[in-house]
């Protein structure tokens, strides 16, 4: 009986030791996380953290899923396809009306003393004031998309007095330099390549049309990811991020080599590209996200007035 009892007592004690240990086993286990990033810089902070094994070292296993269109990642990420995702903010505010509300964490703005954007156009189209992009071939990539026709009207041209045309960003390199298109809106790094010789550029267009600064991309997950992750998970994940911005800002010039080695078509170049500022969650620049929601309001991208202040991750939800 006293043996039946030890043993008894053997297995309860076992099992108290595994209730007690195996949700910090699961909460150490590394996690694997889906990114669904774009092709233009506002990936960079992913890009660091995946070559400088920054994701690793905090028990995370990434997997990186290029999408060209911004509004299909979105409705991926609420499908549960991906975890977490870097999109437009106008495609942010757009699903937020639909009452999907992306969690941000981190954000990036582009500003007018470092220009991320251009409208690119060729010398061989004549184009030498803005009046002359009226009946022209200009092109514009998925994550401008809800911007072209802002744009355009901000700069006085009525969207239909131009045709427009939609591509990725190497694509649109390519029209340009073939002449089937007459000038193209890029983001980095989709402008240091081009050839000086017969390009022209207008830079800065998002800050000088359309919000200055500009919010460009938000960085964020989807409510579930909350749900289904604890909060020292989600701390590992901003600290690799965290430290990937740190990266970027203490050694601009290896984030760049970094940028090239994934973009092959500036791999030479990419020192010359300009990089935008990526905010860490307490950086954001709140203000001026609620200023583009409205100018998006006015701009006629979103129909309601929204309040932004629900879309930004409370501290205490990524840190223990």
């Amino acid at each position: 009986m006293t043996r039946i009892l030890t043993l008894i007592i053997i297995v309860l004690a076992a099992l108290l030791v595994g209730i007690i240990l195996y949700p910090q086993i699961q909460e150490n286990r590394p996690m694997p996380i889906r990114f669904a990033g774009d092709s233009s810089v506002a990936t960079l902070p992913l890009l660091v953290a995946i070559e400088d094994t920054l994701f690793v070292k905090n028990r995370i296993v990434p997997e990186l899923v290029y999408y060209a269109d911004p509004d299909q990642a979105f409705a991926d990420l609420f499908a549960g396809k991906v975890d977490v995702g870097i999109f437009p903010w106008s495609t942010v505010f757009k699903h937020l009306s639909r009452g999907e509300t992306l969690r941000v964490f981190m954000a990036v703005e582009f500003r007018p003393a470092l220009p991320v954007d251009a409208l690119a156009r060729s010398k061989k189209s004549r184009i030498t004031k803005i009046t002359d992009f009226k009946g022209k071939r200009i092109g514009y990539p998925p994550i401008l998309r809800d911007y072209i026709a802002p744009l355009l009207s901000e700069m006085g041209i009525k969207p239909t007095d131009v045709k427009l045309s939609e591509a990725t960003l190497t694509e649109l390199t390519r029209k340009l330099s073939a002449g089937e298109l007459d000038a193209a809106w890029l983001v980095e790094p989709a402008i240091c390549p081009l050839n000086l010789a017969a390009v022209d550029t207008m830079v800065a267009m998002t800050t000088r049309y359309l919000n200055n600064p500009f919010p460009a991309f938000a960085i964020g997950f989807s409510p579930g990811f909350l749900k289904k992750t604890t909060r020292a998970q989600r701390t590992r994940l901003k600290i690799a991020l965290d430290m990937a911005v740190d990266r970027i800002d203490g050694n601009p010039e290896k984030a760049k080599q970094i940028l090239g080695s994934y973009f092959p078509y500036c791999q030479e170049v990419c020192g010359f590209c300009r990089l935008p500022q990526f905010q860490r969650l307490v950086e954001i620049n709140r203000p001026a996200v609620q200023t583009l929601s409205l100018r998006a309001l006015k701009f006629g991208i979103i129909t309601d007035t929204i309040d932004t202040k629900g879309l930004f991750v409370e501290p205490s939800q990524m840190m223990r």
